[in-house]
């Protein structure tokens, strides 16, 4: 039987600060992979500004397990909204589409998303029920964002962008996707990009990063992209640039983890992720939610047939196989002493026959459901209207 657990570490339920112990960067989900497969695990390992997800194609039973050689706490499923089989699929595919984002139809996920299913599968080299169920996923997250139509997108980088807008000239550290977004946001206002590497992010060449320091002391704004794996600079350097600030400064920290500690400097205003994300309350309308619910159910009963087909024939099988047995042995005594044998045998057959027939016709006959499924049995059992 086909089974499927997540557990979402995720905005708003776990915090930045606890998000941030759980962080998975790109090396570390590599390692990871290779780590619990050794200990007989090929998870799913999706890690974003605002969620860490972890799915399997297994129970919940090896939840323990999981986190024990991810982080070295089991216990931290205390803190994880656990999920199991359809609700399972349904939420990494409501994931997929960016429904469960600030912004809905978010446009970074589906591609965080899917990468996360090649990093997977590049690590564990195997193709399974897993594999099924991401791939499914990701086209049920591309179908429902093209049902959203024009429904405003964006992600923690526009959003950031919105925030700074009025402000003035921004600086932003860092070139990757959610910079860009950031950048690309800002039409008309001033922007200077500082990035360690030399390039161009949404049509501003990037400025040397060691720059970056003096952005600190010296613009109304600055968005950090860029994750605090390590200091971004020194505290030596950021308690310079504050303490020489003659105007306030307005810090939004994207990073996951963060890049900054929260300063204490009366002219800072800092935003972290949380902050950013929960600026926005917009919600999917009943609609689109009506609409991947059907679209889960129904793909989550394709992926799960095989294994559903089998046991049902399997026991429908042993159903009949009881009945032969039982009215056997009913009719063995009266076959012995027969005058007509043939007529018992009938008997012994009419008998089994309706025995196993019970339940369908009695279904049919009084079941809610018998409109619905008389046609399917009528095919079945090879039934023709003459």
């Amino acid at each position: 039987m086909l089974r499927l657990t997540s557990l979402s570490f995720a905005h708003p339920a776990v915090h930045a600060d606890r998000r941030a112990g759980l962080f998975l960067s790109e090396d570390a989900i590599h390692n990871a992979h290779q780590r619990l497969r050794s200990q007989g695990h090929d998870p799913f390992l999706l890690s974003t500004c605002l969620r860490v997800e972890i799915a399997w194609a297994a129970g919940p039973e090896e939840a323990p397990d999981v986190l024990m050689c991810l982080y070295g706490d089991h216990s931290l499923a205390d803190q994880a909204a656990i999920r199991a089989d359809e609700d399972a699929f349904l939420h990494l595919s409501r994931v997929a589409a960016g429904l469960g984002s600030p912004l809905v139809g978010e446009t970074e996920v589906l591609a965080q998303f899917r990468y996360a299913v090649s990093t997977m599968q590049e690590a564990i080299h195997v193709r399974g029920d897993l594999a099924r169920v991401l791939d499914a996923a990701v086209g049920i997250g591309r179908t429902t964002r093209r049902l959203l139509g024009d429904t405003p997108r964006g992600s923690l980088g526009t959003l950031a962008a919105s925030a700074a807008a009025a402000s003035g000239p921004v600086a932003i550290l860092g070139a990757g996707a959610m910079a860009r977004a950031a950048a690309e946001h800002l039409d008309g206002v001033e922007v200077s990009v500082f990035a360690r590497r030399p390039g161009e992010v949404g049509g501003h060449a990037t400025l040397s990063w060691e720059q970056g320091a003096n952005a600190l002391a010296t613009f109304p704004v600055v968005i950090s992209t860029v994750p605090g794996n390590g200091p971004l600079f020194s505290a030596d350097v950021i308690a310079r640039a504050f303490g020489s600030r003659t105007e306030p400064l307005l810090l939004i920290d994207l990073g996951m983890p963060p890049g900054f500690d929260r300063p204490q400097a009366d002219c800072v205003r800092y935003l972290g992720v949380d902050e950013v994300a929960s600026s926005v309350s917009a919600q999917p309308s009943i609609e689109v939610e009506d609409r991947i619910f059907k679209a889960a159910s129904a793909v989550w009963r394709r992926l799960s047939a095989p294994d559903r087909v089998g046991a049902v024939i399997a026991a429908m099988i042993e159903q009949a196989d009881t009945a032969v047995s039982e009215e056997v042995r009913r009719f063995a005594a009266r076959l012995r002493v027969a005058d007509d044998p043939e007529r018992i045998l009938t008997q012994l057959a009419h008998s089994v026959a309706r025995r196993v027939l019970h339940p369908p016709i009695s279904f049919v006959s009084s079941s809610q459901h018998g409109v619905e499924v008389v046609e399917t049995l009528a095919e079945a059992f090879g039934i023709r209207d003459e």
